[in-house]
């Protein structure tokens, strides 16, 4: 039998290794801690509070991970069995931890089940690694689907031009503007695959500067001059000078994505409209087009990454599927929100806010 300084010395031991160790009674509906080491303190659960209400520490776990907890559980209660868990806990600055343990039976001198040890180690580090790594091989293999598809069809094209043009004895205009064309579309593409590698990545960075927002969506009009003459578009911007902090680079790129769109998707005659509103809480931007519109079915989807919802543009523009998602992530760098839908009448509406703070 061990005496009370036996019992002083384990806590001694317990309290100063890397592990959450914790004893409980096996009733998960009348929970109740009979012993948790110091440990429990460094994931930002204290230890006393615990004590006081053991079903405290259910409160920290994240809400989707709760359900599969309790049921691993009662399986090794039940079962007399070891359970293995992985388990998410916010800390109260928002902090996400991963913890990865296990449950063990212990039974008493009846026989049954009567108390719970677990076992739980901080595996934070190495869930992250594991996350970065899969983003990692995703954002390969998405690339490798452009460079095996997309971008091979126009390159393709330019050839099968190309070796026509030397077997003819002419070169009309009809060959330029078609091998103009597939370089146009192929650059595109790279574009945004360079960008969208680029939000992919944990190591991009927002370099926020004071800018004035009417001012940038005016240069970027003026660079869409020869493409409004073509069709015959009007844009008609805000005429208001807002000062807000942006990253130039992203916030042209922003800009840029959603002011292509509504022209691609606009008639020969139609009219844009940008408007830009401001107060104590957020910085509203709204692009409303008189176009061919969102169709309800595909609103939900039309900013997910190598959508197949493309669409050609109301002169046969191309679509590369990447532009709303590049978009949605450069906005979301910003901490702001977009939204898209179609208007009442015709058209449809992007609408960006971003928070002041």
């Amino acid at each position: 039998m061990m005496n009370i300084s036996s019992y002083g010395m384990l806590d001694v031991i317990f309290n100063n290794i890397d592990h959450v160790l914790f004893v409980s009674n096996e009733d998960i509906d009348n929970f109740n801690l009979l012993y948790i080491n110091d440990t429990i303190q460094t994931i930002g659960i204290k230890k006393d509070v615990l004590f006081k209400e053991p079903f405290s520490f259910f409160n920290a776990i994240h809400t989707d991970d709760k359900k599969s907890f309790i049921e691993y559980f009662i399986l090794s209660v039940k079962n007399n069995i070891t359970t293995n868990f992985d388990v998410r806990i916010i800390k109260s600055n928002d902090q996400l931890y991963w913890l990865h343990g296990k449950f063990i039976p212990v039974k008493g001198p009846s026989g049954k089940v009567n108390r719970v040890v677990g076992v739980a180690t901080d595996v934070t580090d190495r869930k992250n690694e594991e996350l970065r790594l899969r983003n990692l091989y995703k954002v390969q293999g998405d690339v490798m689907k452009i460079l095996a598809h997309d971008l091979r069809t126009p390159i393709s094209g330019i050839k099968i031009l190309a070796e026509s043009v030397l077997g003819s004895t002419e070169l009309n205009q009809n060959h330029l503007d078609s091998i103009i064309s597939n370089c146009n579309v192929s650059l595109n593409l790279m574009e945004d695959l360079l960008s969208y590698i680029q939000t992919d990545s944990e190591h991009m960075k927002i370099n926020l500067t004071p800018i004035i927002v009417e001012d940038y969506i005016n240069s970027v009009v003026e660079s869409f001059s020869f493409l409004l003459s073509e069709k015959y578009i009007i844009i008609d911007v805000s005429n208001s000078k807002t000062n807000f902090n942006f990253d130039p680079l992203r916030f042209n790129q922003i800009l840029t994505n959603i002011i292509s769109n509504a022209i691609k998707f606009s008639y020969k005659n139609g009219r844009i409209f940008i408007s830009v509103e401001s107060d104590e809480n957020n910085l509203t931007i709204q692009i409303s087009d008189e176009g061919i519109g969102i169709p309800d079915s595909i609103t939900d989807e039309i900013f997910d990454q190598f959508t197949s919802l493309g669409r050609s543009g109301t002169s046969g523009e191309k679509s590369t599927g990447l532009g709303l998602s590049i978009t949605k992530r450069l906005v979301e760098f910003h901490n702001g929100e977009i939204s898209i839908f179609s208007n009442k009448s015709n058209g449809a509406t992007v609408k960006l806010v971003f928070p002041v703070n």
